[in-house]
């Protein structure tokens, strides 16, 4: 089954970006293909290079991009919400592993299309 995922809610603030890590691997750990991540909404500012949390605090930043890595993937983060939220190309995290990367709704609506299911995380 080719299964996508919206993630609508902030890293910070909300369990979604969590919840959605747990989702994935489980996908991946069940022979699944992950078609597509996509950031939408307050959940982009995971992608901003300047997130930081105390050093006693999980960096579910840090847990995306290993999966990323790991998956060799590319984890979609919405252009528009982004913007608004004062993220850009030059604000996302860069060393050289796979990880995020702005794009526009067209590729959510790919997702929709190319998926069987689209699994939403508020």
């Amino acid at each position: 089954m080719k299964i996508s995922l919206l993630v609508q809610g902030a890293p910070h603030s909300s369990t979604a970006c969590e919840q959605a890590l747990n989702f994935a691997r489980a996908v991946i750990r069940k022979n699944h293909t992950l078609f597509r991540v996509f950031f939408y909404k307050d959940a982009v500012s995971i992608a901003n290079s300047t997130y930081q949390l105390p050093s006693d605090e999980w960096n579910i930043q840090e847990a995306w991009l290993d999966f990323a890595n790991e998956n060799n993937m590319e984890l979609m983060v919405c252009i528009g919400a982004a913007q608004r939220r004062g993220i850009s190309e030059a604000s996302l995290p860069t060393d050289g592993r796979s990880g995020f990367q702005i794009v526009g709704l067209g590729q959510f609506i790919e997702a929709t299309i190319e998926s069987d299911r689209v699994v939403t995380f508020n």
